[in-house]
C-alpha cells in the first residue's frame, strides 16, 4: 500500500495526496516557539513525525529522520476576522514540506477572539486516516487510540473479499461522459451535523451513524443524478470505504493500514429509509472482524506493482469510483489549558475520481468535508444536499 501511495504520489505530482485535521481550540493562543517546543518533545515517539519514504519508485524504503526542521514544519499565521475558511483553503493547497518527512502545523490566530486555529497537515504516503488522529492523540490528547477487535480471516471471508476487489475492476461507465471531461480542479466544501441524529436516523435499522451518512450521500448523489448527470442517473454508484487494519500495537505506525471495501452506493432507489437499509446491509459484512483481517491480509500479500497496477485501473475515466472514510475521535484533545473545541478532517481526491469524502466525529459532532471535481455540474453543491437528506428519512418519495 505505502508503495504504491508513494508511486501515485510521484506519477500525478499535479494532484497532492495532502490530507489533514483542522482543530478549534478555545483560549489564550501559545507563542509559535512554544508550539514548536510541544511538538519538539514528541518526535521520539511518533514516528509519523520522523519518516519518509525515499528510493527508487516502487521500491522506496523508510528513511528515520529524528530531527526534522520545525522551522518549516511548524509555522503560523495571521487571519483576519472572519478569515479562516479562506486561510484554511489557502493551507490546503499549498505544498508540503519537499525535503524530509511531508506533514506541517500551521497556528492559525487572529481570525476570532478568545480562540485559535491549529491546521495539521500530512501526505497519505506517511498517514492514513486514523494513523492521522492517532498522531494528533498524541500530540493533544495523551489518550490511548481505540483499535478494532481483531478477528480471523476465513475461507469464506477471503473468496468475498476477492469477489468484491475484481467487481470494482469492471467498467461503470459512469464518469467519463465525453462532453464534460474530468480537469482535475478541485472544488471543496463542509457540512456539520449532530452525530446523534446520525445514530439516531440508523439505529432504528441497525446501523452506525457512519451508515447514515453514506444513505444521505446517495439520496444527495440521486438527487444531482437526476438534475445533472444522466449517466448516473437512477443508478448503484461504485463506491469505496476505508477499512482500518490498525492493531493497538501499530498505533502510531507510519503509513497505509487500511484496506478498500467497494460497496454500491444504492442510488437507484427513491427514498432515505430504503437507501439506508441497502447501506447498512453493504456494509455490515466490511465491519466485521474476520473481514478486517482478510482485507488487512490481502493488502499485506499483495506485491507492490500488482497492487499499484490495480489502483492505477481504479483512476482511469470508465473505472472512476466515489471515495468515502470516517474517522472517530473517542476522547477530548487539547493543548495546554485550551481545550479542542472542535475536529474537521479534510482529503484529497485521487486522478480521474469524481468525488471523495471524509467524515470526522468529534464531541457530538459530525463534520464531513466534500472534495469533487470542478468539472461536474452543481456538485458544489453537495454539502447541502446532503444536510437535507437527513430531513428525508421517513418521507415518502418525490
Amino acid at each position: 500500500m505505502d508503495l504504491g501511495m508513494d508511486a501515485a504520489a510521484r506519477d500525478a505530482s499535479s494532484i497532492p495526496l495532502t490530507i489533514g485535521a483542522v482543530l478549534d481550540l478555545a483560549g489564550a493562543v501559545p507563542s509559535l516557539e512554544d508550539l514548536r517546543e510541544h511538538v519538539a518533545a514528541s518526535l521520539s515517539r511518533l514516528p509519523t513525525l520522523t519518516h519518509h519514504l525515499a528510493g527508487p519508485r516502487l521500491r522506496a524504503r523508510w528513511v528515520h529522520d529524528p530531527l526534522p526542521n520545525l522551522e518549516v514544519r511548524v509555522r503560523e499565521r495571521v487571519v483576519e476576522a472572519g478569515g479562516l475558511d479562506a486561510a484554511l483553503d489557502e493551507l490546503i493547497a499549498l505544498p508540503l514540506p519537499d525535503s524530509g518527512p511531508p506533514w506541517d502545523l500551521w497556528l492559525l490566530r487572529g481570525h476570532a477572539t478568545g480562540t485559535y486555529t491549529l491546521c495539521y497537515r500530512a501526505s497519505h504516503t506517511t498517514h492514513d486516516g486514523i494513523g492521522l488522529r492517532n498522531t494528533l492523540y498524541a500530540l493533544f490528547g495523551g489518550a490511548t487510540p481505540d483499535a478494532p477487535h481483531e478477528g480471523r480471516a476465513t475461507a469464506a471471508s477471503f473468496a468475498r473479499a476477492l469477489r468484491a476487489q475484481l467487481g470494482s475492476l469492471t467498467r461503470a461507465e459512469v464518469w467519463n461522459d465525453p462532453a464534460t471531461p474530468l480537469t482535475g480542479e478541485r472544488t471543496r466544501g463542509w457540512a456539520h451535523v449532530s452525530t446523534e441524529l446520525l445514530r439516531k436516523k440508523a439505529a432504528a435499522a441497525g446501523g452506525s451513524s457512519n451508515d447514515a451518512s453514506l444513505a444521505c450521500l446517495a439520496y444527495a448523489l440521486r438527487e444531482w443524478t437526476t438534475e445533472h448527470w444522466p449517466r448516473g442517473r437512477s443508478k448503484r454508484l461504485s463506491t469505496v470505504v476505508m477499512v482500518d487494519g490498525r492493531s493497538s500495537e501499530e498505533w502510531n505506525r507510519p503509513g497505509n493500514l487500511f484496506a478498500f471495501a467497494p460497496i454500491n452506493l444504492p442510488c437507484h432507489l427513491p427514498t432515505f429509509d430504503e437507501q439506508l437499509a441497502a447501506v447498512i446491509a453493504a456494509t455490515r459484512s466490511v465491519k466485521h472482524p474476520s473481514m478486517r483481517r482478510t482485507l488487512r491480509t490481502l493488502m499485506e500479500r499483495t506485491p507492490a506493482r500488482s497492487y499499484y497496477a490495480a489502483a492505477r485501473k481504479l483512476t482511469t475515466p470508465e473505472r472512476a469510483t466515489v471515495d468515502t472514510s470516517h474517522v472517530a475521535f473517542h476522547h477530548p484533545l487539547r493543548h495546554g489549558n485550551a481545550p479542542v473545541t472542535s475536529v474537521r478532517m479534510f482529503t484529497w481526491l485521487p486522478q480521474n475520481h469524481p468525488l471523495s469524502l471524509i467524515s470526522c466525529s468529534y464531541a457530538g459532532t459530525t463534520s464531513v468535508h466534500f472534495v469533487s471535481d470542478a468539472a461536474l455540474p452543481g456538485l458544489a453543491d453537495l454539502p447541502r444536499r446532503w444536510t437535507a437528506a437527513l430531513d428525508a428519512a421517513g418521507s415518502p418519495p418525490a
